[in-house]
């Protein structure tokens, strides 16, 4: 099954999104391991991972249209963020070329991992924000963000530290897109605020 993914990715993906795109799921795995995830859980977080950016380098005309074809609604914001449209149409395009791979329980996944949302699931924590500390990225509030999470996880309750890098890295993309003027997108405002009222990590 994996197999079957990997190669439709690496044949349609440029090799630096497909490169990308393994590291991620290997690093959902080193979470998984850390959570102790079952074995269901471990499979839907990999599928996940595998499909989380299998429309990102797809236009904004060729999003806008898929979400014509798949009857996605979208905020006029992303427009102006276009970088968000993947986690729109990631999951119907997906599931499109693999139906008895890609299921709703992959499809949430892909939704939320990029601006998150109200009261996260863990996988939906683990997979966002292993798309940031993946080894290949370089930026360094990436560094930062996989630094944060790796250097502290052997002396933290592992849920309060993910909380915390979470919110940190939700903070980081607050605060690039306030300077670079776009818009803030609504549920990565509400995961914020559910995290800074809910999370024992700031208790």
């Amino acid at each position: 099954m994996y197999s079957k993914i990997k190669e439709y990715l690496k044949n349609n993906l440029s090799t630096k999104r497909y490169t990308h795109t393994l590291a991620v799921a290997e690093e959902c795995m080193y979470y998984a391991d850390i959570f102790d995830l079952d074995r269901h859980s471990r499979d839907i977080l990999y599928r996940a991972a595998l499909f989380h950016d299998i429309t990102k380098e797809k236009t904004p005309d060729e999003h806008i249209e898929l979400c014509r074809v798949y009857n996605i609604e979208f905020d006029k914001a992303y427009i102006s963020t276009p970088a968000l449209f993947h986690s729109l149409t990631g999951g119907a395009y997906a599931r499109s070329l693999f139906p008895d791979i890609c299921t709703e329980e992959v499809i949430e996944l892909i939704t939320t991992h990029t601006t998150g949302r109200e009261n996260m699931t863990l996988l939906q924590k683990i997979l966002m924000i292993a798309d940031s500390t993946e080894p290949t990225r370089k930026h360094d509030a990436c560094i930062e963000l996989r630094n944060f999470f790796h250097d502290n996880v052997i002396s933290s309750d592992p849920n309060r530290l993910l909380d915390l890098t979470v919110i940190r890295s939700i903070n980081s993309t607050v605060d690039h897109l306030m300077k670079t003027g776009k818009p803030i997108d609504i549920q990565t405002v509400k995961a914020r605020n559910y995290l800074l009222m809910n999370s024992e990590a700031i208790k």
